[in-house]
């Protein structure tokens, strides 16, 4: 179940990427690293007040932070805006 967990945990990764990428090259780098701190932040307080959830995950945030910065880039050099 270990190498499961690790894929199912791995393609959470992928969606926080994809989904910060999408974000930034919609609604801009702002709106898409509030709507990533929002989630690692409700995640935080459904460990802490619930014992649901995976709580903080450093790892999220840096998938999310590399997804901002790959769709600004996209947003600067082809979109022009």
């Amino acid at each position: 179940m270990k190498i499961v967990d690790s894929i199912l945990k791995m393609n959470d990764k992928v969606l926080h990427f994809i989904a910060c990428l999408v974000l930034t090259m919609t609604v801009g780098e702002i709106g898409a690293l509030s709507a990533a701190l929002t989630k690692e932040g409700a995640d935080w307080l459904y460990k802490k007040n619930c014992n649901v959830g995976s709580g903080w995950d450093w790892g999220d945030i840096l998938a999310d932070t590399a997804g901002i910065m790959l769709g600004s880039l996209i947003r600067r050099m082809f979109l022009h805006y």
